[in-house]
């Protein structure tokens, strides 16, 4: 019995070591050279940058680091595909019951605790309001940026093995454009495995008002 303790102590500790440590991203990236600065204007008495508006247009986007990926033609999934809804409390409203257009989003920021996300469906039949908290841990801010929590996959099964972080971040730019930022690397590994294989996305929604500039 006490051989098989200390069989099992040996396979704990073992299996314990065999795991790589986790890895810390880079710092923010700052934006693209031939992009508007970040700006580190925030909602008085808070962190938080105001990003309240109504964004008509598919997004700017921008990708560098590890290999380019596939970039959609679908606008709509433009609009949606990286910001985490999935973080937030999730309401459908009738069409038509807010003024909002069927090619774009709105966002309304009531203060720096709170934000909604209003679109319509791929189908345009609701509209679905996405409602991000800070009490429930859906962002917090961090000096003129909104980051969500980090998404993050370490796993081994039949198929195959998932290793990786995705750290979503909202900044607003100097001409007042909301700018998405998503970075994706590896979760367990050595820091030169995340320099080399580490990869980032800008992704510019300029507000209506916003589209000239």
């Amino acid at each position: 019995m006490r051989s098989l303790t200390i069989v099992a102590v040996i396979a704990l500790g073992c299996a314990s070591c065999a795991a790589p440590q986790p890895l810390a991203f880079p710092p923010l990236p700052g934006a693209p050279d031939d992009w508007h600065a970040f700006s580190t204007a925030s909602i008085p008495g808070s962190e938080c940058p105001l990003i309240e508006g109504v964004y008509l247009e598919p997004p700017s986007v921008h990708r560098q680091g590890a290999k380019r990926k596939y970039l959609t033609k679908n606008d709509h999934w433009l609009f949606i595909g990286p910001i985490p809804f999935f973080r937030a409390t999730e309401e459908h409203l009738a069409a038509g019951e807010l003024d909002v257009p069927k090619h774009g989003f709105v966002v309304r920021q009531p203060d720096a605790s709170t934000f909604d996300f209003f679109l319509y469906n791929y189908q345009a039949t609701a509209i679905s309001k996405s409602h991000f908290r800070a009490d429930e841990g859906d962002f917090e801010c961090h000096r003129g940026y909104i980051e969500f929590p980090t998404l993050v996959s370490y796993a081994t099964t039949e198929g195959g093995s998932t290793n990786f972080q995705v750290r979503n971040v909202l900044f607003v730019d100097e001409t007042g454009a909301l700018v998405i930022q998503s970075t994706r690397g590896p979760y367990r590994g050595s820091q030169s495995q995340m320099a080399r294989e580490v990869s980032y996305e800008f992704f510019r929604y300029p507000r209506s008002d916003e589209q000239d500039k």
